[in-house]
């Protein structure tokens, strides 16, 4: 049956719960606006301290569980095993089987009470997720099972430098800064900026891959390993 895994826990396959139906809210943007007496509109410092990018509010998620049981007595035991893995998760991943190449980062608030139905029941679970979802596999890994098609890139992200070499990482979603592993130290000319590179991995702040074609030129000798997953809303 369709579900979604959660805590390391698929909901059918380790519980015997199904999902009814979700409802994915989109996240809003994060708005700092201020009112001048005697100007028309307002001022908005949303994007201020973050470099001209827009921020985001946390998300909402409903999942709607439906479980089956013989009698009433199961039908609550069932269901304080679904309180015990929901509520006592930090936050998680959160991977809908119908969304297989995407997961959210997510927490359970809160969950409805149980709806009784004869020896049926249904629950409603409210999860709290960071505005962004991420890709189960890296954006180089070109694994057919979760490929999309309609976003994705196949491509390499090794390379062996000698000197100077030009290459171009495609990103299929959102801003993102990878991890830059070489085995030696190397720098990056990207949008004119130089970033120096030391041996092992290197998350460089400022260095943000843009949604489609970045073109590198790398220079060093050694091999280097771009990793990062793509972010979409």
């Amino acid at each position: 049956m369709y579900g979604i895994t959660f805590n390391d826990k698929h909901s059918d396959e380790d519980f015997g719960f199904y999902v009814e139906s979700k409802v994915i809210q989109s996240p809003a943007k994060k708005k700092i606006k201020i009112d001048v007496p005697g100007m028309n509109g307002d001022y908005d410092f949303s994007t201020v301290n973050s470099n001209g990018e827009i921020t985001y509010d946390t998300r909402d998620i409903t999942v709607n569980f439906g479980i089956a049981t013989k009698n009433k007595q199961l039908l609550y035991i069932k269901y304080t095993k679904l309180l015990a893995w929901l509520l006592d998760a930090p936050k998680s991943e959160l991977i809908f089987d119908d969304i297989r190449d995407y997961y959210f980062i997510a927490e359970v608030e809160q969950t409805s009470t149980l709806e009784e139905v004869l020896k049926f029941g249904k629950v409603a679970v409210k999860f709290i997720a960071d505005p962004f979802k991420t890709g189960v596999d890296y954006a180089m890994d070109n694994l057919w099972d979760t490929f999309n098609f309609e976003e994705d890139y196949l491509q390499d992200g090794d390379f062996d430098i000698v000197g100077t070499k030009t290459v171009t990482i495609y990103n299929p979603g959102r801003f993102v800064i990878p991890t830059i592993n070489v085995n030696a130290a190397m720098s990056i000319i990207y949008n004119n900026i130089t970033y120096n590179l030391v041996t092992g991995d290197n998350k460089v702040y400022g260095f943000k891959l843009v949604n489609g074609a970045n073109s590198l030129v790398i220079n060093g000798s050694g091999h280097i390993k771009f990793l990062f997953r793509k972010r979409a809303i």
